[in-house]
């Protein structure tokens, strides 16, 4: 019984390479990892303090601005502090910033009101950091609640 070499490799591979074995096999070699999740529970977000008008803002600009902005409030807690989205003409990108705790995030919450009493920053707004997700659905509550 003289097979050819390309029928036997054929019926060899129709077996080895079913799918319920291929499946079973990259199963047993796949490392399952959880999706990592991006952690804002400690993030604060800054709108509506003005970029420089220069080419480019540096990261101890950015951070002296944001200290400026604390001290206002009567805090320092700042870890780190960066403008997120693209750059756009007329524009001004939020500010993410991190800071130690949970509870400094909530301190500065509630002083969040007196930043409208300054001159400087009365057109400044702090809010948490939330996900897409959030986002969509806090804009479907407010356009419930306004109709």
């Amino acid at each position: 019984d003289l097979r050819t070499f390309s029928a036997v490799v054929t019926q060899n591979c129709k077996t080895v390479m079913a799918p319920k074995r291929l499946q079973a096999a990259i199963s047993k070699v796949a490392i399952p990892h959880p999706p990592v999740e991006y952690d804002r529970s400690k993030n604060l977000m800054v709108f509506g303090l003005p970029e420089s008008e220069t080419e480019g803002e540096s990261a101890g600009e950015l951070k002296d601005k944001v200290v400026e902005l604390l001290a206002d409030l009567d805090e320092k807690p700042l870890l780190s502090a960066k403008r997120i989205g693209l750059k756009a003409f007329g524009k001004v990108r939020p500010i993410v910033v991190t800071l130690e705790t949970r509870t400094m995030l909530l301190g500065l919450l509630k002083k969040a009101k007196k930043l409208r009493e300054t001159e400087k920053f009365s057109r400044v707004y702090l809010s948490r950091d939330l996900s897409p997700e959030e986002r969509a659905e806090r804009s479907s509550l407010y356009r419930t609640v306004s109709e």
